[in-house]
């Protein structure tokens, strides 16, 4: 990223964000260390929305995180509205990447959110997804390239820097005059080297798409990595749980997608073969997850799901939550509806889960 002499190289050491010092993660296992929030995609309309988001408020979460897909309702709208009718949650972008929304215009959107809802805004940022792309016509030429120069630039932009830049995208004199100053950044991805950027740039590391099993470990060099380059970063882990036989039906859809985005290495261990796969991108492409839902096999639900009977779900969530020591735990709605909510909530204490005792981000 050139500058013409006005933005400075993003130093990767602990940096001050618009809501104060980066604090370092509690200690791993540390009682009430770990927190709860919720993750929903804009599928309802607005107030729908805002009235969960306020349920979940109310019940303990620290976080809501909002998917940003490009055929549901608009990402900072709908944020927008739930910043007003909230005090105290942190919002996350959740996941926005550099190629269906211009870096610049995130940059933006992040700051006009953050001013509305100031010391609670996370740009969680990730190179984005079939999902997201496909009704777009979008096929990126190099997405993690993109994504770790939409980091900079984005992060550039929100300290109020004049921003120059040629790469994957291109930005000449940007300038937010009004910047906010910086946000802590989220980085999610599943690639090494989206590893290694978020143990870099990252404030936080969103997990997800990611085996129980593996959790533990994969959170343990993230922080590895960030102690080596004199860093702390903090740990949000989105398992996928399902507690009921329909919210095993309610995953199916979201692993659609994310079996076609599935790294080499897992589709070979879990037998998902060249043909099934095009034959989920044929079925995303025409009708959809839920149509491409009846496709996913078993055996990828069972290697990166925890679902059952209750109590062996919380106990098994439990000890993932142990091994990994994440600060914030999202859970998916399966359900839109403030019973599910409640439901959620009641599972987070099972779980052991801390209930929001000020912003998360403080």
């Amino acid at each position: 990223m050139s500058d013409g002499g006005h933005a400075e190289p993003t130093n990767n050491g602990p940096e001050r964000d618009a809501a104060g010092p980066v604090q370092p993660a509690p200690a791993p296992g540390r009682p009430g260390a770990s927190r709860w929030g919720i993750w929903l995609h804009a599928v309802r309309p607005v107030p729908e929305l805002v009235s969960l988001a306020a349920a979940a408020e109310r019940l303990g979460a620290a976080a809501l995180l909002l998917a940003d897909e490009g055929v549901d309702r608009d990402l900072y709208v709908t944020l927008t509205a739930i910043a007003v009718a909230t005090s105290q949650i942190a919002l996350f972008p959740a996941i926005t990447n550099p190629h269906s929304r211009h870096p610049v215009a995130t940059a933006a959107a992040l700051g006009s959110l953050a001013e509305v809802a100031p010391g609670r805004v996370v740009a969680g940022l990730g190179a984005g997804g079939t999902l997201v792309f496909g009704p777009m016509g979008i096929t990126p030429r190099r997405p993690y390239t993109a994504l770790a120069e939409a980091v900079d630039v984005i992060d550039a932009l929100l300290a109020g820097k004049t921003v120059t830049h040629s790469g994957e995208f291109t930005a000449s004199e940007a300038r937010l005059d009004w910047a906010p100053g910086r946000l802590p950044l989220a980085i999610a991805g599943r690639g090494p080297r989206v590893e290694r950027l978020s143990a870099q740039r990252g404030d936080w590391v969103i997990i997800s798409g990611k085996p129980a099993e593996e959790v533990g470990s994969y959170a343990r060099a993230i922080r590895e990595q960030a102690a080596r380059a004199g860093r702390t970063v903090r740990i949000a882990w989105n398992p996928m749980v399902g507690w009921e036989p329909r919210h095993v039906d309610a995953l199916r859809p979201h692993f659609s997608y994310m079996t076609v985005d599935m790294p080499d290495r897992w589709r070979e261990r879990l037998g998902v073969s060249g043909v099934l796969v095009g034959e989920l991108r044929a079925a995303l492409r025409s009708d959809g997850p839920d149509a491409a839902a009846r496709l996913v096999p078993d055996a990828v639900i069972d290697a990166f799901a925890i679902v059952g009977d209750r109590a062996d779900v919380a106990a098994r969530l439990a000890a993932a939550v142990a091994a990994a020591a994440p600060e914030l735990l999202v859970f998916g709605a399966h359900e839109y509806t403030l019973e599910h909510v409640s439901d959620v909530a009641a599972l987070a204490a099972e779980v052991g889960l801390a209930p929001a005792d000020g912003p998360v981000l403080r």
